[in-house]
């Protein structure tokens, strides 16, 4: 398995010579929490589910990067090492002044890792904005309904379970209005027939006509 590092060391001369390449590498799984003694020489089956992420992570920090994209970086690991990956890459943006596109369907970790945030629906953005605004305050039907899916422990904060998620339509990917339309409780004849406008409301886009001023 190190030689993906020694590969990636390599192909963007990011060493001198394999001493300096060892120490490169043995500085990047520190960052991770490893180190070099523990992962030379070992095959991948050797590893647990939350060191292979954490091995993944150092081996993008080679290059220095100024984005680190994580796509579903906890989805393969247990509830357990969870957050001990999400804080990494807390840690990774703070002390490397590193931007972090994190993408996900867990809206916790997002919430917890995140500054801002954007909810995608059939590939289209339907809402963005600064993370507490939009998880806590949202304006768009389909973020309502990922923030009704999240467990709270007292029922009566649950949001009105106006809106139930069902099995993937294929006509969504067909319609010619609001991908959100078919679920939407305060969808019109208009939402279905017209692509909504991205509008910004309290610093949120949000992406309805129910906030155009046109509505319905």
């Amino acid at each position: 398995m190190i030689r993906y590092f020694f590969e990636t060391i390599q192909n963007f001369k990011l060493a001198r010579d394999n001493k300096e390449a060892i120490g490169l590498i043995e500085e990047k799984l520190h960052a991770v929490g490893l180190s070099y003694e523990e992962f030379s020489g070992k095959y991948p089956s050797e590893f647990s589910g939350g060191q292979l992420q954490r091995i993944s992570i150092a081996r993008a920090l080679l290059t220095n990067p100024t984005l680190l994209i994580a796509d579903e970086p906890v989805s393969m690991v247990d509830a357990s090492l969870r957050m001990s990956i999400v804080n990494l890459l807390k840690k990774l943006k703070e002390e490397f002044g590193m931007s972090v596109l994190y993408i996900t369907h867990d809206l916790a970790t997002a919430y917890y890792v995140s500054d801002r945030i954007a909810i995608m629906f059939r590939g289209h953005i339907v809402e963005m904005g600064p993370v507490e605004k939009v998880l806590m305050d949202p304006k768009h039907s389909y973020t309502r309904l990922l923030r009704e899916s999240i467990p709270e422990a007292d029922p009566k904060k649950r949001w009105n379970k106006a809106v139930t998620l069902s099995d993937i339509e294929y006509e969504e990917y067909l319609r010619e209005g609001c991908k959100f339309a078919g679920r939407c409780p305060d969808a019109t004849e208009k939402c279905k027939s017209q692509v909504p406008e991205d509008v910004y409301v309290d610093d949120v886009l949000v992406k309805c006509h129910k906030y155009t001023g046109k509505y319905p």
